[in-house]
């Protein structure tokens, strides 16, 4: 090629270039990375505001300024703290300078920051006769959701070692560490309040105790609207426990929260609450009030001090209804109009490097369906084939007239399930009868894979689907 083709054609993409960057500047979107104010604003609380915690400290990480100005227009504000957080055991060795902390340092723990939440909640203007500590287990939300449902077999906490609240200021001191008092709880909560806006932990939290609490709270709010056809609440889910959220760390008041690149997906519907510049600092300051929590998490709190707050709309689903296709092939599946069934869930899991090395622990994509039959399918896809060196769980949860009846099936060793996984490809499944499931009118789906020696590598979020 002549010296002078190249000239002429290195100035054209460079003509170019100039182009669809001056096109993208004037459309104001291509090139300039999005902002907060990009986001919708969240609609305005009618006249009963109610915050879903799973610790103390939640309900100001996530929701200070939503609280503010609540109480700004009049608002009724009440919080739900589900549990102490007394369950931290490095936070409580550096409160009480203890190497082994008692049973009694940690009921200690959780008295101190129950008091610490109502300072703060004082500042943002809300009294602590609008608080309800319900006093269950640090870290053993998932355990009453999976394991321990029933009052008889109550979860014992690995912190203070007890079966119940030990707290004096407990909502409800008649409740068990099981998974129907907590649900009964959050029940009459719901039912004697009744909420116009309710804003809880979003399902994609890594951390057990908020996505155990979110879990939770939507199961409630699903049994409440069922049971009162005009209670109708809008809910938003807030987000505080994901890798590479929030970013930067750190003190940034004049800063935006974006939400994570991992939860950008046409389900999660992203809106924004705005503080002002006062708001902000006196969110700063009702921060601070953690004084249990500061020296270990400082950088991480503060990080949630900036221009505004996120909440997202997370939309119920109905169950898709299966017309045919085979349980081990997703790609089979139709409806009763030949259209291809969608998964009930994209890949949401945090990105780690041990599980992006190995395909095999990777989901893609959650799937479930009713069959003609009468019977329910469920798919988990991988990104890779499935490997006979990792164990493959899949849970089925089924509420309806009948109560509420625990399904669970494993491809690989695991000790005391009866119910068989099965793996074709790229795809780990199970058929479940409804009748098997007290034919539920809800139904939760979760998948998991772990590894030898390793443990959890990759799960689903629990996904509720009406039927």
């Amino acid at each position: 090629m002549r010296w002078w083709h190249k000239l002429f054609i290195s100035v054209m993409l460079s003509v170019a270039i100039i182009t669809i960057l001056m096109l993208g500047h004037s459309r104001g979107t291509w090139f300039s990375p999005p902002t907060h104010v990009d986001l919708d604003a969240m609609p305005q609380p009618g006249q009963k505001l109610l915050i879903v915690a799973p610790h103390c400290d939640d309900e100001t990480l996530a929701a200070a300024g939503l609280i503010m100005s609540a109480v700004r227009q009049g608002v009724e504000v009440r919080v739900v703290i589900v549990t102490n957080g007394d369950g931290y055991r490095f936070a409580t060795m550096e409160e009480f300078h203890s190497l082994f902390p008692t049973h009694a340092d940690f009921i200690r723990m959780g008295k101190l920051r129950q008091q610490e939440s109502l300072h703060a909640l004082r500042l943002l203007g809300v009294g602590s006769d609008k608080v309800y500590f319900l006093g269950y287990p640090d870290r053993g939300t998932p355990a009453l959701w999976n394991d321990h449902w029933d009052n008889s077999d109550p979860y014992r906490s690995m912190g203070a070692d007890v079966t119940s609240s030990p707290y004096p200021i407990t909502y409800n001191h008649k409740s068990v560490y099981s998974g129907t008092s907590l649900l009964s709880d959050l029940d009459s909560i719901l039912r004697s309040y009744k909420p116009d806006l309710i804003v809880y932990p979003h399902p994609g939290d890594v951390h057990p105790d908020h996505w155990g609490v979110g879990i939770f709270t939507r199961l409630a709010l699903a049994l409440a609207e069922k049971t009162d056809p005009k209670f109708r609440p809008n809910a938003y889910a807030y987000l505080v426990h994901r890798g590479g959220y929030p970013r930067p760390l750190g003190l940034r008041p004049e800063k935006g929260l974006l939400p994570p690149k991992s939860l950008e997906e046409p389900r999660d519907h992203w809106f924004r609450v705005d503080l002002s510049q006062s708001q902000t600092m006196t969110k700063w300051e009702a921060v601070r009030y953690y004084h249990s929590q500061i020296p270990l998490m400082r950088k991480f709190m503060e990080s949630f001090v900036r221009r505004n707050e996120l909440f997202s709309r997370i939309d119920d689903l109905p169950l898709p209804q299966m017309a045919s296709g085979r349980p081990s092939d997703v790609e089979t599946w139709k409806d009763a109009r030949g259209r291809s069934i969608q998964p009930v869930q994209d890949d949401t899991t945090s990105d780690v490097i041990a599980r992006d090395a190995m395909s095999s622990a990777k989901f893609v994509g959650l799937y479930a369906a009713e069959q003609r039959s009468g019977r329910l399918a469920i798919s988990a896809r991988l990104k890779g084939n499935a490997a006979n060196r990792l164990t493959y769980t899949i849970r089925v949860m089924g509420v309806g007239q009948h109560g509420v009846v625990h399904y669970v099936s494993v491809r690989g060793k695991a000790r005391g399930v009866q119910n068989t996984a099965y793996t074709s490809g790229n795809c780990v499944y199970d058929v479940v009868p409804m009748s098997a499931l007290g034919n539920p009118s809800l139904i939760f789906v979760r998948a998991e894979v772990k590894g030898p020696g390793i443990g959890t590598m990759c799960y689903t979020t629990w996904q509720m689907l009406s039927r």
